[in-house]
């Protein structure tokens, strides 16, 4: 009897070293530094540095949250950084999610902190620096400049979401963009692809904003450049 109380006390204790090894795995996969890869517009012909650009949910002002190296070619790779905390990060609230509508908004934990890439720039001292979204087409670009409303079926944007924690978002509403978006985000901690597609119900453009597992093949670094 004793030689089995040990026997499944060891067992025990192998089981449950085994399972938080397997969450400190998880953990870490979630925070894996992200490549962002691609090719942009580069008149100089001479390689230079390319920035990361932070957004939020909120519009406010923005800063780099990393850089690379663009080649003279205009390719580019690098990556976001695998843990972020401090100020670069901002929280999610309701209002700046939902302009009107958003009673059924769901968002667990409220004002969780977050950044969203979705903006290269880059350049060198020789040259005006050269912008890039990640976006479906530059024609999609064009017409956002212009009206912010101006998004047709088939058009899509994409973000790389950094949450400081597990985050949901569900629910519908008229966008701070003026749109009527529906919100499926299922966010672990660290980085988590977005993808943000459009398409025509009941003769209205509406949006989706979705976490996903890879990002529509459509999606490409676009310069705001030709």
């Amino acid at each position: 009897m004793r030689f089995e109380g040990k026997a499944r006390g060891r067992k025990r204790r192998q089981v449950l070293a085994l399972v938080a090894c397997l969450g400190l795995l998880g953990a870490a996969a979630a925070q894996r530094p992200v490549t962002l890869s691609g090719t942009i517009v580069n008149p100089t012909g001479k390689s230079g540095t390319v920035v990361a650009w932070a957004g939020y949910f909120n519009m406010s002002p923005s800063g780099a949250v990393a850089f690379g190296e663009v080649l003279a070619d205009g390719s580019f790779k690098f990556d976001l950084p695998a843990q972020l905390r401090g100020d670069v990060l901002h929280p999610i609230e309701a209002k700046n999610v939902c302009q009107s509508g958003g009673q059924d908004l769901r968002m667990q934990p409220s004002s969780a902190l977050h950044i969203l890439v979705n903006t290269l720039m880059a350049f060198d001292t020789t040259s005006t620096p050269v912008v890039a979204m990640l976006a479906s087409s530059k024609d999609l670009l064009d017409r956002l400049a212009v009206d912010k409303h101006d998004v047709k079926p088939g058009d899509a944007l994409g973000y790389y979401l950094y949450s400081y924690e597990p985050l949901t978002i569900s629910g519908s509403c008229e966008s701070a963009d003026g749109l009527n978006v529906t919100y499926d985000v299922r966010a672990s901690k660290g980085w988590n692809l977005i993808s943000y597609t459009f398409e025509e119900q009941g003769g209205v453009v509406v949006g989706k904003f979705q976490t996903v597992r890879s990002l529509p093949a459509a999606l490409t670094w676009v310069s705001l450049v030709d």
